[in-house]
């Protein structure tokens, strides 16, 4: 059993990381909805790469750093430059597979399968743009973002965003 930590008296600074999670996935299920794209019903954000056992959206934090986005790791920082993490965000859902009677699935079937992974794709990469606008004054300072979609495995198929950006 996990054991209860009593978070109640942290520091406010000392939430950053967790409420730009939070953030996050806010902003991404937002622009879903502007989209009028169903995201799945099990949504969070976790730490180090989730389970995938059902359809679902998560944001993953992989690591953090000292600069901004794209900054040479190798460089020194000083240490009022901004922090940046990189992210994955998932899309989970569950794709066409071979039937208990050994037949593979129809080609339409796996076409559309297919095209929600292609519409996640595109929504996600547009997810961007609010991602690098963590206040109303306009953009931040930038953002790297990848986008994969892994191959089916145990009945899912993942679409990924990999994105590093400033922490607010």
């Amino acid at each position: 059993m996990a054991t209860q930590i009593d978070l109640s008296g942290v520091s406010e600074d000392a939430t950053n990381l967790r409420d730009m999670l939070d953030g996050i996935v806010e902003r991404v299920e937002n622009t879903f909805q502007s989209y009028n794209v169903e995201l799945p019903k099990r949504r969070y954000w976790t730490m180090g790469q989730p389970a995938v056992d059902c359809d679902q959206l998560v944001v993953s934090f992989i690591q953090a750093y000292l600069g901004p986005p794209g900054a040479e790791v190798g460089e020194p920082q000083r240490c009022n430059v901004p922090r940046s993490a990189t992210v994955v965000i998932s899309i989970a859902r569950e794709v066409p597979t071979v039937g208990v009677n050994g037949r593979p699935p129809s080609p339409e079937r796996i076409s559309e399968a297919a095209s929600v992974s292609a519409i996640d794709s595109w929504v996600l990469l547009e997810s961007i743009n609010s991602l690098d606008m963590w206040d109303e004054s306009g953009y931040g300072t930038g953002v790297i973002a990848t986008l994969d979609v892994s191959p089916p495995e145990g009945g899912f198929q993942i679409t990924n965003l990999q994105i590093t950006m400033v922490i607010p």
